[in-house]
């Protein structure tokens, strides 16, 4: 059990903590469990500017990264940036990769395996889905909705005739 005892000085206004009845001397979980959600939070905040940076091709600079999301948490900077790249990893197949060591600027890689010599339409499927992605995107671009004899007029345009 937890006794405060005012301590004498500035007015008395102070207060020490001393534990009592062998209990532990370390933060409480709650504060534990907030900080931690708190870092959670930032390495969500990260992991989306780092895809912001990105996907508009701006250098991700480790001074950018302090300023606008890890501000006051910088003595957990390499946990955030540590899980945060796992995120990378784990979700969107992409890896944090630091370019210049001495500037400190990183680079997101993809690291999916690539799927060459794999062929994803063999024949007559690829044709389909060629045609097929034609019309859909005429249809798309009709405002969702064409009458059946606008669609065959437009595929006569790319000489595809019925049967």
């Amino acid at each position: 059990m937890s006794q405060r005892k005012r301590s004498k000085g500035l007015g008395g206004s102070q207060f020490s903590t001393q534990m009592t009845d062998g209990e532990d001397d370390s933060i409480p979980t709650q504060v534990k469990r907030q900080s931690q959600d708190q870092v959670n939070q930032k390495v969500s905040e990260l992991v989306q500017f780092l895809l912001v940076k990105d996907q508009k091709k701006i250098p991700i600079k480790r001074a950018d990264m302090l300023k606008n999301i890890i501000r006051e948490y910088k003595n957990v900077y390499s946990e955030i940036v540590k899980r945060a790249d796992r995120t990378l990893q784990e979700v969107f197949g992409l890896q944090l990769v630091e370019m210049d060591t001495k500037r400190h600027i990183y680079i997101l890689i993809n690291n999916l395996p690539h799927a060459e010599g794999q062929h994803l339409y063999r024949g007559k499927e690829k044709e389909k889905n060629g045609l097929l992605f034609v019309i859909l995107s005429f249809i798309f671009m009709k405002g969702n909705s064409v009458k059946d004899s606008a669609l065959w007029e437009f595929l006569r345009l790319l000489r595809v005739y019925p049967g």
